[in-house]
């Protein structure tokens, strides 16, 4: 099955037939599969761990409405009570290698119940999950906090966590950057002066180049967009191939979020296109697809970006992607600058090229947090 073949499969229900040996021998607790049935008390433990509470519309869209299947979560269980006091869920992601389609999962909501904690709940729980028999077959995107990252330490998975991964800002007013890091007032306004002084000119002169077409607002992506996916975004290594359907769920019926969307047509083809996530000060760049060979297309999308992140009220953009990203010459000549990265990656999965970072290929709207 090639990346972009219509009609995934949702696979939920041969996921939760399928063999997971391992059993909980502990006293108090059991460790099993969710049903969505049960997805509302995950929701509610989750709100309780992370101490903030997400809107239920927001909670079904990720677990119940994702076009490749539910949420596909493992529990733990306090034998007394019947009530959940652990978690951890994974999201089916688009996933491929080179050409060929493979499974994925996005993981995250990795959760123990406040009053729960310390009592080595998450070892138990990764001991079973990880007996599943497609646990080494799937190749899982999971971005750790800090918290998250100590915990994986602990039980010797240090060299699993990849990071901190690049990040990049694109600064559009530097002194508001300047001023949310705390910079004092004389400071940031001469240097933010002129820094973003030195940055519209070294902009302008470079953004000049000849558009090779009209960049118009995307209402719902389609299957027309799928070929120009394909075609810019091909990687022979691990990637996740966004087709409409996904880009359409990823970011147009999210209930929570500003999205914008713009892609640049030339005679009803598409070339290149862009999602720009954007909120006061700063916007995230989700998606920017674009023929790597062609400066005219990327440099249009750079420019149209920069004026809708302006017209939002955003003060700079930010961007994460590997080091072997395609566009980085693009971004760098555009005055994108590496800042320090709060960002590591967590990759799962018995492919022999998970843990090397130069074979992958992600971008912003690949990270949960986003």
């Amino acid at each position: 099955m090639g990346p972009f073949s219509t009609g995934r499969p949702d696979r939920f229900e041969e996921w939760l037939r399928a063999p997971a040996p391992l059993e909980s021998t502990h006293p108090r607790f059991d460790v099993r599969r969710a049903i969505p049935s049960e997805f509302d008390a995950i929701y509610d433990l989750v709100d309780d761990s992370f101490g903030v509470r997400r809107s239920r519309a927001l909670y079904d869209w990720l677990y119940r409405h994702n076009p490749y299947g539910p949420a596909r979560c493992w529990v733990v269980i306090d034998r007394a009570s019947g009530r959940v006091v652990g978690s951890t869920a994974s999201w089916p992601w688009p996933m491929a290698r080179g050409t060929q389609a493979i499974d994925g999962i996005q993981a995250g909501d990795w959760v123990i119940a406040p009053a729960w904690q310390r009592q080595g709940i998450s070892e138990l729980r990764s001991r079973v999950r990880e007996s599943h028999a497609w646990q080494d077959s799937i190749a899982a995107l999971s971005w750790p906090n800090e918290k998250s990252r100590g915990s994986g330490i602990k039980r010797g998975r240090r060299e699993q966590i990849l990071g901190p991964v690049p990040k990049v800002v694109l600064m559009l007013d530097a002194k508001a950057y300047l001023a949310q890091r705390g910079w004092p007032t004389p400071i940031r306004v001469v240097a933010g002066g002129a820094a973003d002084a030195a940055a519209a000119l070294w902009r302008t002169a470079w953004l000049r180049a000849q558009r090779d077409g009209a960049v118009e607002p995307v209402r719902r992506f389609d299957s027309h967009f799928d070929a120009v996916t394909e075609r810019c975004m091909l990687w022979q290594g691990l990637w996740s191939p966004h087709a409409a359907e996904f880009l359409n769920w990823r970011y147009l019926d999210r209930p929570e979020g500003r999205y914008a969307a713009f892609a640049i047509t030339k005679s009803d083809v598409v070339l290149g296109y862009y999602v720009l996530k954007y909120e006061t000060p700063a916007a995230w760049l989700m998606e920017f697809v674009a023929p790597a060979v062609s400066r005219n297309v990327g440099a249009a999308l750079v420019r149209h970006m920069i004026a809708t992140a302006r017209a939002a009220g955003c003060a700079y953009v930010k961007f994460s992607a590997p080091p072997s990203w395609r566009h980085w010459r693009l971004f760098y000549a555009a005055g994108f600058v590496h800042v320090p990265s709060e960002i590591y990656m967590w990759p799962g999965g018995e492919l022999s090229e998970v843990l090397q970072l130069d074979h992958w290929q992600w971008v912003p709207g690949d990270m949960d947090e986003l």
